[in-house]
């Protein structure tokens, strides 16, 4: 099912990196963003107001061409959490490479968060609950 899966999220970017390149001046310009589900996340789950804690979050790079932009998040809580990709170049070849890149997350009141993590094919999110105390 994870194989299925991976297969899915790099087929779907090559489609976005086909439809996006356009032909002008006799160059070519392939360029796309996605975001990419996350297959994993580690990291603590307490720390105190203004101190900063990481998660490593590992998902899937569609294709050759893909590199990690930034990590996209929602408005107030539960937040939502989602890897952004550029893919860029016309010619890319199909990949299951797994990145993991660290997430920061700082609370500057005590209480309990909840980040989701997306993950792909409409399944349930990652999701990581932090404690904070004063």
């Amino acid at each position: 099912m994870k194989t299925i899966k991976i297969n899915f999220l790099a087929f779907l970017a090559i489609i976005a990196l086909v439809t996006a390149c356009s032909v002008g001046d006799d160059e070519p310009s392939c360029t796309a963003q996605a975001y990419s589900a996350a297959t994993a996340v580690t990291g603590p789950e307490e720390t105190t107001v203004n101190v900063p804690i990481t998660f490593n979050v590992t998902f899937a790079k569609g294709t050759t061409c893909g590199a990690f932009n930034r990590f996209a998040e929602s408005d107030g809580y539960p937040k939502t959490v989602m890897a952004i990709l550029d893919y860029n170049g016309c010619t890319c070849s199909a990949v299951t490479t797994q990145l993991t890149q660290p997430y920061t997350f700082t609370a500057s009141t005590a209480g309990t968060y909840v980040l989701n993590f997306v993950r792909g094919n409409a399944q349930e999110p990652l999701q990581k609950t932090i404690t904070v105390t004063q």
